[in-house]
């Protein structure tokens, strides 16, 4: 079965555009990097928050 994907010149990536998998691959750390800062301000609103309580 895997030999007829290699026979006809690739599987269902040959057919995809590249665009929507290279947007795709960017967004992704974009998005970890805004949840990452998001993480960190909470953290460091809570350190602040028990020091001075």
């Amino acid at each position: 079965m895997f030999r007829a994907f290699v026979d006809e010149g690739g599987g269902p990536q040959a057919r995809r555009p590249q665009q929507p998998a290279a947007a795709a691959a960017s967004s992704g750390p974009r998005v970890g990097l805004i949840v990452g800062i998001i993480v960190a301000v909470a953290v460091l609103a809570g350190v602040v928050w028990l020091a001075v309580g």
